[in-house]
């Protein structure tokens, strides 16, 4: 029973690519904290919601992708080309989700922050995900999948959605989404043109690939100091603390990416612990 459970757990995680889920779930959390100030039952509502919903769009992705997942060493081990799960089981277990996460989302908080949770999907099922195919540069419609979240959470908790203070976070979340795209394609470039992908890597050397990175690098950092001198953030200690954050990223990126071979793995980490540092800083700012 217990080893059936485990598996059946292991199985969610994957097909749901749970660390995608998770990164949304905070990323919204953070846009109602920066509202609201506070942790409530609406919060409640919407962490779950948009958990389940966004769990239901990575499943959804890998029902429509499954073919080329096939083709990819990274993805082929993946519940539907494996064969470990049908079509019509992975049908049933998006249904499920995407259904339940909606619920949770409407009857928890409120039909605007449903109507973009449910944008959030469609936007990466039926613009991004076909969009890959066509255009090396569907990487920056890809990036906005990332910047709607925090506005979930924002209009969940009852904010006027196009406040400049959650537009900047939204935009915070769309810069930094792109170099984490291209980082991707260093480490996996190759597999998505033999799964007949459209890749940068078909248009820029590994240099050129570097060198966008950094750019958008600096647009990050840019990004985030422009959220305090905006006075979405006002705590001096978080200011502090923000710079502090926003300096070392650009410094390691600057070192990691001067070395003859990069260290992806440390890359993706540094690139992705900044992101959950300054999410939990905004988080913070808006309790003290």
């Amino acid at each position: 029973m217990r080893n059936k459970l485990h598996k059946s757990i292991s199985l969610f995680a994957e097909l749901s690519k749970i660390k995608i889920p998770l990164a949304v779930t905070v990323s919204a959390l953070t846009g109602y904290l920066v509202f609201k100030q506070k942790f409530d039952t609406t919060a409640l509502f919407l962490t779950a919601g948009v958990f389940l919903l966004s769990g239901g769009s990575a499943a959804l992705n890998q029902l429509q992708e499954h073919r080329y997942d096939a083709l990819m060493q990274r993805t082929r081990r993946r519940p539907i080309p494996s064969g470990r799960l049908s079509r019509a089981g992975t049908m049933l277990f998006t249904i499920l989700l995407v259904f339940s996460g909606t619920a949770l989302l409407y009857f928890g908080t409120n039909i605007l922050a449903t109507g973009i949770g449910l944008l959030t999907l469609v936007w990466y099922n039926a613009i991004y995900t076909p969009l890959k195919r066509r255009t090396a540069f569907a990487i920056l419609a890809g990036a906005f999948v990332g910047a709607f979240p925090p506005a979930i959470g924002w209009a969940a908790a009852g904010g006027y959605i196009l406040h400049p203070s959650i537009l900047l976070i939204s935009a915070l979340l769309f810069i930094w989404q792109v170099p984490h795209f291209i980082l991707l394609l260093l480490k996996y470039g190759k597999d998505y043109e033999i799964a007949g992908f459209a890749s940068l890597t078909t248009i820029f050397t590994e240099s050129g690939l570097r060198q966008l990175i950094f750019i958008w690098i600096l647009a990050t950092a840019c990004a985030v100091i422009v959220i305090p001198v905006a006075g979405v953030v006002s705590s001096k200690i978080i200011i502090i603390a923000l710079l502090i954050s926003t300096a070392w990223l650009v410094v390691s990126f600057y070192a990691l990416l001067r070395r003859q071979t990069i260290n992806l793995k440390m890359a993706f980490m540094q690139l992705n612990l900044f992101l959950l540092l300054v999410l939990i800083l905004f988080s913070l700012d808006s309790m003290l």
